[in-house]
C-alpha cells in the first residue's frame, strides 16, 4: 500500500474504516496520520453512534494510543519531516506550542536541535522548560498588574484626603465686658493646645513606629508565601521528573523474559536483585506518602 499526503474523501462505512485502520497499525510510519485522520473522522461523523470507547476496545486501541493518534493528525502535517518518528515523538511535537514546533531548541548537553530532531527524552526536556519559562513569564505579568492595580489605589486615596479649608474671620467692633475673662480663657486653651499637640506628636511617633514593624511583618509573610509557593513548584517538578523517570525505566523491565533472566550469570542476578529490593522499598515508601493511592492503567497526562 502507497501512503499519499493527498487527503481523500473518507468513507462513512465504519466497517471498511476499521480495516483500514488496522492495516495502517501494522505499516507504521507515516501510517500514524491515516489512523489519526479516520479516528478524527469516526468521532466527528458519530459512525459508532456513541459508542467510540466500546468500537476502539474492537480494534485492539486503547484510549490513551488513539487520542494520541487523533491530536497528531490534529495538529501535525503529514509531511516526510515526520516520516521517520514514533508515535510518542510526535505526540510530543504536537502538544509543543506552534510556533516552537520548528524552531531549534538548546537542549542541556549545550546541543541545539530541531524538534523533528531531537529524542523522546530531549523533547520531554524541552517541553518542560517551555512550561516553566510560560509560567515564569504568567508569574510577570501577574506581579505587574498588582503593581499597577496598587498605584492606582493609592493615587485614588490621595485625591480622596485632600481637604479644603476656608477660614472666616468675624470683625468684634465693641471690646465685651467679659473681655478679661475671656482673654484669660484663651490663654487656658493655648496651654492646652500646645499640650495636646505634644501628645499628638507623641502618638504620630509611636503611629509610624507600629507602621514601620507591621510592613516588616507583612514582607516576612510575603517572603514566607513566596518560598511555600517556591517549595510547592519544586515538589511538583521532581515529581513530574521522577514520573518520566519511571516510564523511561517500565520498557527496559518489561523486555526482560525468563529466558533471560536464566542466561544470565549469578552475578548478573545478584545485582538485579539487589537493584529490584532497592526499587520495591522506593515504592512502597512513596505509596505509604501518597496515602495508597495507585495510578489507574491507562490514564495518562502530558
Amino acid at each position: 500500500m502507497i501512503i499519499t499526503n493527498e487527503l481523500e474523501p473518507l468513507s462513512t462505512d465504519l466497517t471498511k474504516i476499521t480495516t483500514e485502520i488496522k492495516t495502517y497499525q501494522s505499516i507504521g510510519g507515516q501510517a500514524i496520520f491515516e489512523i489519526g485522520r479516520r479516528l478524527n473522522w469516526v468521532k466527528q461523523n458519530n459512525l459508532t453512534h456513541g459508542e467510540f470507547g466500546k468500537w476502539l476496545s474492537s480494534i485492539k486501541l486503547d484510549q490513551r494510543s488513539a487520542e494520541m493518534f487523533m491530536k497528531i493528525d490534529s495538529q501535525l502535517s503529514n509531511s516526510n519531516t515526520y516520516s521517520n518518528l514514533g508515535y510518542q515523538a510526535l505526540y510530543l511535537i504536537a502538544t509543543l506550542p506552534s510556533e516552537e514546533r520548528d524552531k531549534p531548541q538548546q537542549l542541556n548537553s549545550g546541543e541545539t536541535k530541531k524538534p523533528d530532531e531531537m529524542t523522546v527524552r530531549e523533547l520531554r526536556e524541552v517541553k518542560k522548560k517551555l512550561k516553566q519559562r510560560e509560567q515564569e513569564l504568567a508569574d510577570r505579568d501577574e506581579t505587574i498588574a498588582n503593581q499597577q492595580a496598587e498605584l492606582e489605589d493609592n493615587r485614588k486615596a490621595q485625591l480622596e484626603q485632600k481637604v479644603i479649608t476656608k477660614t472666616v474671620t468675624k470683625e468684634v467692633p465693641v471690646k465685651p465686658d467679659d473681655y478679661e475673662e475671656i482673654k484669660a480663657k484663651i490663654a487656658e486653651l493655648k496651654e492646652q493646645s500646645a499640650k495636646d499637640k505634644e501628645n499628638i506628636e507623641y502618638y504620630k511617633r509611636e503611629l509610624k513606629a507600629a507602621e514601620r514593624i507591621n510592613k516588616n511583618a507583612n514582607s516576612y509573610d510575603k517572603l514566607q508565601e513566596q518560598e511555600l509557593k517556591r517549595k510547592k513548584r519544586q515538589a511538583e517538578i521532581n515529581g513530574y521528573n521522577a514520573s518520566l523517570k519511571i516510564n523511561d525505566w517500565i520498557p527496559e523491565l518489561q523486555k526482560l523474559s525468563q529466558e533471560d533472566v536464566d542466561e544470565m550469570g549469578e552475578q548478573a542476578q545478584k545485582n538485579l536483585q539487589k537493584r529490584l529490593e532497592l526499587l520495591q522499598r522506593s515504592i512502597d515508601r512513596l505509596s505509604s506518602m501518597l496515602g495508597g493511592r495507585r495510578i489507574i492503567e491507562g490514564e495518562y497526562q502530558s
